[in-house]
């Protein structure tokens, strides 16, 4: 169920971030730039810390 509600979450950033690279405001863009980073390095690290675990 917790994955299921942050996936939901990325999700709906990603859709954030894609808004915010549409408008001419530079911190606007460079929000977007921060959420992309965080919505696809999340991913890689959350199967890192899981090959840790083992």
């Amino acid at each position: 169920m917790a994955e299921n509600f942050l996936n939901k979450a990325k999700e709906a950033a990603k859709n954030v971030s894609d808004k915010l690279k549409d408008t001419d405001n530079e911190k606007a863009k460079q929000a977007s730039e921060q959420i992309d980073k965080f919505t696809g390095g999340s991913d890689n690290d959350n199967k890192d810390d899981k090959k840790d675990e083992k």
